[in-house]
């Protein structure tokens, strides 16, 4: 819903014209877009506004929203707690089916995406039709009683979920099916090797027809803490809002933790826009970013109008080192991770009520925060949050 509601105030506010004005106009109406448009000190005035804000949503939202079905805490506690004997016990089952969990996983991933799209939505149908007739009392106890029967029945998917452990293997194979929502609908796909890394493959859609004009292009960040996420499982949704703006999607692929580091992820990314600029001018560019690709997207701007000394000090012995890019037409941020010195109290509380950021999520990117950027003395240099954020193109 996010990405949609951002591609509809693309579409109105001409998000890729050739004149910057628009753009600017349109950042200038929302709190993200100050920070980039703004070359002066309002970047950290608007942060501080905005950790602000958000604090304030949390504790009203604390007192207006349902946790774990409205279950007592005293009951869920022992489910909920890492070293709890519910959750010791349910982590112990997840071990004892892994191995057939992993063959089933290996299987559903070499079906077809329409297949899988088809058994995806009729079971969905069944779900929200039993949900309609079933006493309300019992079905309907999810995170408010003010949600849609939709949201209702979809807490009852996801909520269990969070009682067994999340190991990497799991949250890669989960992330690795998004396409399974919107299939890829038959465009045209280049798949090209990464230069500067072998192993990576960026795709690049082709959604408007040939023409003389340089195309159009949303480039896409893919999430998930860093530790998840992947070209292949973003292509159906990238093509999906490609279709809605009217434009090409570059789908750049990235390395993931722990094999490697924030910095190798954001170095890729960053030759991924270097290596589209040789094909489309910037100002015909918009990065999407989603989570931790949100955050990657950001410190990449950061970084493209920074001096070499900054870009060293960041990339370290990393080659081929990258030179300054100019800054493309706009960024959206989707659930942008930007800071990763600790996972906040936000996060931990929220987690309660979140679907997928759920307190097993979090538990596993804890265990690997200080290996994400190579180091605990290095997380703060990583975190976009906290570096300077004037000269920025408008953010969304």
């Amino acid at each position: 819903p996010d990405i949609g509601v951002s591609v509809a105030i693309l579409a109105q506010a001409n998000f890729f014209s050739q004149s910057r004005e628009p753009l600017q106009a349109c950042a200038a109406e929302g709190g993200a877009g100050r920070m980039g448009v703004d070359r002066n000190a309002q970047g950290a005035i608007a942060k501080e506004s905005a950790l602000q804000s958000k604090d304030a949503i949390v504790k009203d939202t604390a007192m207006s929203v349902r946790a774990n079905f409205g279950l007592p805490d005293w009951l869920m506690r022992t489910f909920l707690t890492k070293g709890g004997v519910g959750r010791s016990t349910f982590a112990l089952m997840l071990l004892s089916v892994s191995p057939l969990l992993k063959v089933v996983f290996f299987l559903v991933r070499h079906l077809p995406w329409r297949f899988k799209n088809m058994c995806a939505v009729s079971a969905w149908k069944l779900w929200l039709a039993l949900h309609r007739i079933l006493p309300a009392s019992i079905f309907r106890r999810g995170i408010s009683d003010s949600v849609s029967l939709e949201v209702h029945a979809m807490h009852n998917v996801m909520w269990w979920f969070r009682l067994f452990p999340c190991p990497i293997w799991s949250m890669r194979f989960a992330l690795s099916q998004l396409s399974m929502n919107f299939p890829p609908q038959g465009a045209p796909v280049e798949w090209i090797d990464s230069p500067t890394t072998p192993g990576l493959r960026s795709a690049y859609v082709r959604v408007l027809p040939p023409s003389e004009a340089k195309p159009r292009v949303l480039l896409w960040a893919f999430g998930g803490a860093f530790v998840a996420g992947d070209v292949e499982g973003n292509m159906g949704p990238a093509e999906h809002y490609g279709r809605k703006l009217g434009c090409d999607v570059f789908l750049v692929d990235m390395r993931l933790c722990p094999e490697s580091k924030v910095q190798d992820a954001v170095l890729d990314l960053y030759h991924g826009y270097e290596l589209l600029l040789q094909r489309v001018p910037a100002e015909n560019i918009v990065m999407l970013g989603i989570s931790s690709g949100g955050g990657s997207v950001v410190r990449v701007l950061q970084l493209a109008r920074s001096d070499d000394a900054t870009r060293r000090e960041y990339f370290g012995e990393r080659r081929p080192f990258p030179p300054a890019l100019p800054q493309p037409a706009g960024a959206i941020l989707l659930g942008a991770f930007v800071d990763y010195t600790k996972v906040g109290d936000g996060i931990q509380r929220n987690s309660a009520f979140d679907w997928i950021v759920s307190p097993s999520v979090v538990e596993s990117i804890a265990v690997l925060q200080n290996e994400l950027g190579g180091g605990a003395h290095l997380l703060h240099l990583c975190s976009p949050l906290l570096q300077d954020m004037t000269g920025l193109c408008p953010l969304m």
